[in-house]
């Protein structure tokens, strides 16, 4: 039964703004009367079906992508290539909102908001949050965030964060007291972001368990870039990550010199990392591209990397797409991604110069993880996780449809 065009009208509707519109007058005295509940639940019936059939209008934040207002890697770039990939999917209409301007290539729409106070890191933390309350997010069917909206509370369509890692863990593994108290401070404000969404997305299961995340998604890998190449002729051992802090490259940088070239003299190490002391078996790349970065991975026999900390461990991904054995220390992204030691071995910061070396020393242990790794890699391709990632987004609007 379809009253006065209103059924019509909902399946051509935009935003949840159009949609209250048009279902207000339903519910609504007409006539000294109030719609009859049969009327009410089939247009709320079709209005369910509407979020199924359509594109959705998706709004996606975050304070930098890469480029001149953020760094090159970490969650500005995550987000980048999630919105590329949803863009190339086509299966929604993608607004991406953030400071600067995006990367060149970038295929999603985008607008610059908040440009003043997100140069700063204690403005972006206090303020920029507050005047995401100004930004005007009307048409939009889902916003999705991924980060520094603690204190926005002017939420008229649902909204899906997820949480790239937990500065909880950060603040454990911060090297200096300055950034161990504010990413405590952060952490409280992670909380708050997560009661105030309406559902949410954990990269990990450490993070899942923390914020009570109702949905468990990793980040993507380029597997086009990311491909096995034939391997170099000497051992070759590759790294990327700071040479200070949780990534601890400095600890690696030792362990190669005293522990690994010892058994193999003609051993090389792939340094990418903002510091390296010189060493004639050391090639240190103080910045490298993407395709310099898989180049150097898919060469070398292993790839090695004692993080003390990783919410996720796109580095996991990256090594098991190019076909390289990993040895890591442990940590929640590695015991996720590599299975407890199924596709990558974790050991203890004692244990693991002794883990290199078998590495290179054991052929057929090699060969078995890197096919085991180039087996599970395909599970983080970007068509694999947008699917997800729009899966949440449609049951998430249906959710919020089914509640006003």
């Amino acid at each position: 039964m379809q009253t006065d065009g209103s059924v019509s009208r909902l399946r051509t509707a935009c935003s949840w703004s159009g949609w209250r519109r048009e279902v207000t007058p339903l519910v609504s005295r007409r006539r000294g009367s109030i719609a009859r509940p049969d009327t009410v639940s089939h247009t709320l019936s079709i209005l369910r079906q509407d979020i199924f059939m359509r594109r959705l209008r998706i709004a996606m934040y975050h304070a930098t992508l890469p480029g001149d207002f953020g760094k090159k890697g970490g969650v500005e770039a995550a987000v980048h290539r999630l919105a590329q990939s949803l863009t190339q999917r086509g299966n929604c209409e993608l607004t991406v909102f953030s400071s600067g301007t995006p990367p060149t290539g970038a295929m999603y729409q985008h607008r610059s908001i908040l440009n003043p106070t997100n140069r700063r890191k204690l403005t972006r933390l206090l303020v920029s949050p507050v005047l995401l309350n100004t930004v005007d997010f009307s048409g939009f069917d889902v916003l999705h965030f991924h980060g520094d909206d603690w204190f926005f509370v002017r939420r008229n369509a649902p909204v899906v964060r997820t949480f790239n890692g937990s500065a909880l863990h950060e603040s454990r593994t911060a090297q200096s007291l300055k950034r161990r108290a504010m990413q405590r401070i952060v952490y409280e404000f992670e909380k708050l972001s997560a009661r105030l969404a309406t559902t949410s997305i954990a990269i990990g299961t450490e993070t899942q368990q923390l914020y009570g995340s109702r949905y468990h998604i990793g980040l993507s890998v380029d597997m086009s870039i990311f491909a096995p190449r034939p391997k170099t002729p000497y051992p070759s051992v590759f790294y990327v990550g700071t040479w200070e802090g949780r990534k601890r490259g400095a600890l690696l940088y030792k362990t190669f010199i005293e522990r690994v070239l010892p058994r193999h003299p003609d051993a090389k190490l792939f340094f990418v990392s903002d510091h390296c002391p010189p060493h004639p078996s050391v090639v240190h790349l103080a910045k490298a591209s993407d395709k310099d970065l898989a180049e150097g991975l898919a060469q070398s026999w292993v790839f090695a990397y004692p993080s003390l900390y990783e919410g996720f461990g796109i580095p996991y991904i990256e090594a098991m797409a190019s076909g390289t054995a990993i040895v890591t220390t442990p940590n929640g992204g590695a015991r996720d991604v590599l299975e407890n030691g199924t596709f990558g071995l974790i050991r203890d910061d004692e244990a693991f110069g002794a883990a290199i070396v078998e590495l290179l020393e054991n052929e057929a242990l090699r060969h078995s993880l890197a096919e085991a790794g180039l087996a599970r890699a395909p599970l983080y391709s970007p068509d694999a996780i947008c699917a997800q990632i729009e899966q949440v987004y449609r049951e998430t609007a249906d959710e919020y449809a089914r509640r006003r």
